[in-house]
């Protein structure tokens, strides 16, 4: 099934890690060295470095299918604690509301991807799994269980969360904190399982 699939806010690509080889897909990822990690792995897709947001906007329209996984820093329930410590305010970011009312309203296929809020959202999610909430278009009926959710702790070892994903673990200076782009990555799986539900009928 040959589809144009819009993949924004990329990273190293642990969500499209186990995608069918025959979908064309287009990376938009804003940090250039992890963008051009994500080339390295997956060097038939199309990569951009530039604004994910602007252009889920912009272009996700002329996709079949679009995943978004926009940053979650000021959605997460353990940055909430931290600035809660510090005596400081956290403000969401509205991109994340705003690209979902997009998708939606284009009445495509979609992923959104992002943490379990620490505040009441304004869209309910579709899916709930141990590390993510996700908003899309046509939700699995059920889920296999992933691999490794129990290991993930805030000192995990990049190396261990490679391993529990069964993704490619990430050379020293590839990018600027191999850490966080690991902790980032969605595990494979579940990107398949989310996105094969979501973009079936092409």
């Amino acid at each position: 099934m040959s589809i144009d699939v819009l993949n924004a806010y990329a990273g190293i690509g642990g969500n499209r890690h186990l995608w069918p080889s025959d979908w064309n897909v287009t990376a938009v990822e804003i940090d250039e060295r992890v963008a051009a990690e994500y080339a390295r792995r997956y060097p038939n897709d199309t990569v951009i470095v530039g604004d994910a947001h602007a252009y889920v906007l912009e272009r996700a329209h002329r996709f079949d299918a679009t995943w978004a996984s926009p940053p979650c820093p000021s959605h997460s329930r353990l940055a909430k604690v931290v600035a809660s410590r510090y005596g400081r305010e956290l403000q969401p970011d509205p991109r994340l509301w705003e690209e979902i009312a997009h998708l939606r309203e284009l009445g495509g296929r979609y992923v959104v991807e992002n943490v379990h809020v620490y505040y009441e959202p304004p869209i309910a999610p579709d899916v709930v799994t141990p590390r993510h909430w996700y908003w899309t278009s046509n939700p699995p009926l059920m889920l296999t269980a992933v691999h490794g959710t129990n290991i993930l702790r805030p000192d995990t070892r990049a190396e261990d969360y490679a391993t529990a994903y069964g993704l490619p673990p990430l050379e020293r200076g590839t990018v600027p904190d191999i850490r966080k782009a690991m902790r980032n990555a969605v595990v494979p799986a579940e990107g398949l399982e989310i996105a094969a539900a979501a973009f079936a009928g092409f």
